[in-house]
């Protein structure tokens, strides 16, 4: 139920992929980022109190909604899922690191197909912004490194 209602609240307050995702880092001047953070900000702390005792749980529910969001249903919370599961990583290493082992080996080639087709709509920018906030993502992750380098380099190789 946080994930769900941080997620509505994310949509609400103009939570557009790229834009979301890419506004977490930064202390920017927009008034929308603004009433976003503490939102956001009390949706990673709920989920980090509940980590001790549900931490298999949060796990699970983050991996399923990454999983729905990319299925069919095309709605404005479907397209503004992943965004919000960037901003929380970036808020909570901690949720980051619960779930990039399992994140990585459901990369398979049909949900690789499935992130692109659900960013290839993207202004330019935005896509640039998402790809920096993934990449400022894997760098910050010690859990797991090896898998996700082993990925990379496994997914770039012909």
């Amino acid at each position: 139920r946080v994930l769900s209602c941080g997620l509505k609240d994310f949509c609400a307050h103009g939570g557009s992929p790229g834009e979301a995702a890419a506004g977490g880092g930064g202390g920017g001047g927009g008034t929308g980022g603004d009433k976003r953070v503490p939102k956001i900000a009390s949706v990673v702390g709920i989920l980090g109190h509940l980590a001790s005792r549900h931490a298999g749980s949060i796990k699970q529910e983050l991996l399923r909604m990454f999983h729905e969001s990319l299925g069919a249903g095309r709605g404005e919370q479907h397209k503004a899922t992943v965004p919000f599961l960037l901003q929380l990583a970036l808020m909570s290493p901690a949720l980051l690191g619960t779930v990039s082992a399992e994140l990585v080996d459901s990369l398979k080639p049909p949900v690789l197909n499935q992130l692109h087709q659900h960013f290839s709509a993207l202004p330019r920018d935005e896509l640039d912004n998402v790809v920096g906030v993934v990449v400022h993502l894997i760098s910050q992750t010690s859990a797991g490194a090896f898998r996700i380098l082993q990925f990379l380099v496994g997914t770039a190789m012909p």
